[in-house]
């Protein structure tokens, strides 16, 4: 069984895919463009490969126990016996092909990564294609150039997307005014019950409004053991992250996040930060913490 298909659907969903004891494949994000031959580019991820990211981060061995429904040591000895067969092919000197992702051969005792073409990885754009201006129909008379249109549609887009984003803060913002308000109501709702007799002391009120925590989170590692994740955790909150522990997983690892953020942009914005200054195998979990 080859890794193949598994690393292709969770390139789809994640910005870094570990193969452990190997390497990893790393997304990133390339935006739309107009070239000067009037072709517009749709938004896509391109793939590299980093042989120094090696340190097993559950991601892959948890998909192919789901897909085949099997336990996670199985799942681990699958991998395995692809990553001895992908280094013997290193010590023979044999290019190592995944389909669909890209080939890593080895030049000067160097490897190197050369990405497939034609397999978008951005979700947002699957399926999309280039678009030549030679499509578009223009009036004779017209002066703008195709590249100006372009340009119009690029910033148009632009536009849309930070309006879109403004509106989930206002919409966030909006639910957070509602929970205040509510519980400002029912304490003072409280208050007015209570009997104020001097010999009487106010009875306690007591409230608790659920706290706003994002479901994008920036995960700094998962953990066997409790007390190594309460170590992560003080180290990231040392460093300024507003760090929590975001529960455990199916398999019983305790996950620790940087932080955690209400929409997928925010994340990303941090996911590049993080991994620029602090941590390289840092990535996004999509989860509600109750």
């Amino acid at each position: 069984m080859n890794l193949d298909k598994y690393l292709e659907d969770l390139l789809f969903r994640n910005e870094c895919v570990i193969i452990p004891n190997f390497g990893a494949f790393i997304t990133s994000l390339n935006s739309a463009q107009a070239n000067i031959e009037g072709v517009f580019v749709p938004p896509s991820k391109s793939i590299s490969f980093n042989n120094k990211l090696q340190k097993n981060d559950g991601i892959l061995a948890t998909y192919i126990a789901e897909v085949n429904d099997m336990s996670f040591d199985e799942a681990m000895d699958i991998i395995k016996l692809n990553v001895s067969n992908f280094k013997n092919d290193i010590l023979n000197k044999k290019e190592i092909a995944f389909n669909k992702i890209g080939v890593i051969s080895i030049k000067n005792n160097v490897l190197e990564f050369k990405s497939s073409k034609g397999v978008n990885y951005l979700k947002e754009a699957y399926g999309l294609s280039n678009v030549s201006s030679s499509l578009i129909k223009r009036k004779e008379k017209s002066n703008i150039s195709s590249f100006t249109k372009y340009a119009a549609i690029l910033i148009t887009g632009f536009l849309l997307s930070a309006f879109v984003y403004n509106n989930e803060l206002t919409k966030t913002n909006q639910k957070n005014i509602i929970a205040y308000q509510k519980a400002n109501s029912l304490i003072e709702e409280k208050i007015q019950k209570a009997t104020f007799v001097i010999e009487s002391p106010l009875p306690l009120v007591k409230m608790f409004v659920k706290e706003n925590i994002g479901v994008f989170h920036v995960v700094a590692g998962s953990f066997s053991i409790e007390e190594n994740s309460f170590t992560r955790l003080s180290q990231l909150k040392s460093k300024g992250y507003s760090a929590r522990k975001i529960g455990q997983n199916k398999f019983g690892l305790f996950q620790v996040a940087y932080s955690s953020f209400n929409t997928r942009s925010e994340a990303d914005i941090a996911l590049v930060e993080i991994r620029l200054s602090d941590n390289q195998a840092a990535w996004i979990l999509n989860k509600e913490i109750n």
